[in-house]
């Protein structure tokens, strides 16, 4: 999925409010973030938890961003202006441009779902973590992310067409076999889902809802069938009975 142009939009706007702030919180406090340490985020996406990262670690800490996107680098950058501790580079979760053994903690929100080999992503995370250090990720149970409001076939049927964003719809699931297969151990998990009750700019759903119109014309879905979806749910939202669930799973392991 193309995370450039008007979706890097959505995306900082969705960092930006509820949601986003919920899991950065969570992440930090899973990664017991303190002064003079080194942390990685990997596919920092606009760079909201390297900033967050890098004030806590301070001028002694080292805190490293990678994104595969230029613009999203470019992004993080900007907004991490002024961190001498924050540096902010192109990189993959397959091959992280990184020595080994250099990270106290790593995170990962909603990066792993759309890397399709999972555990080589993994097995370069354990490479770069020091032992004993914990990764925390943030992925979602996508088949558990709706929205309510639209006529039930239509909505069905651009459920269906979103499914191609990513590559893993229930990575949670998958997680710890996958971490402990490549060198994680001591794992908890956190349920951080969320509800939305209204449909307008601030929340999770109407940008999620903007996001997922765009891309399901690539999958078939008609610009008129999409934009109808969008309408019924403004409608539903005025008539007071729109919802929109997304179930965001905290995953935490350790480096052994």
């Amino acid at each position: 999925m193309d995370f450039s142009g008007k979706v890097a939009e959505w995306q900082r706007n969705v960092a930006e409010g509820k949601a986003g702030n919920s899991r950065r919180s969570a992440v930090m406090e899973a990664l017991e973030v303190r002064g003079g340490k080194s942390y990685l985020d990997v596919g920092c996406g606009g760079g909201h938890l390297v900033r967050e990262l890098g004030a806590a670690a301070g001028i002694e800490g080292r805190v490293v961003g990678i994104d595969s996107s230029s613009q999203m680098v470019e992004n993080a950058r900007a907004i991490c202006q002024g961190l001498s501790c924050v540096d902010v580079i192109e990189g993959t979760a397959g091959e992280i441009p990184s020595h080994d053994a250099q990270f106290d903690g790593l995170a990962a929100i909603q990066v792993y779902e759309y890397v399709e080999d999972v555990s080589a992503a993994l097995e370069e995370a354990r490479r770069v973590l020091k032992i004993g250090c914990p990764i925390a990720v943030v992925s979602i149970l996508w088949e558990h992310c709706r929205f309510y409001g639209a006529e039930r076939n239509l909505n069905e049927r651009i459920n269906e067409a979103w499914r191609a964003h990513c590559f893993h719809q229930m990575l949670p699931f998958e997680l710890p076999t996958l971490l402990e297969k490549n060198g994680f151990g001591n794992l908890t998990r956190r349920n951080i889902s969320f509800l939305d009750t209204a449909l307008h700019a601030g929340t999770t759903a109407y940008y999620l809802s903007k996001l997922i119109a765009k891309f399901v014309t690539s999958q078939g879905v008609s610009e008129e069938d999409a934009k109808l979806w969008l309408s019924q749910l403004d409608e539903a939202d005025t008539q007071e009975r729109f919802g929109f669930v997304n179930f965001p799973v905290l995953t935490v392991a350790t480096a052994i």
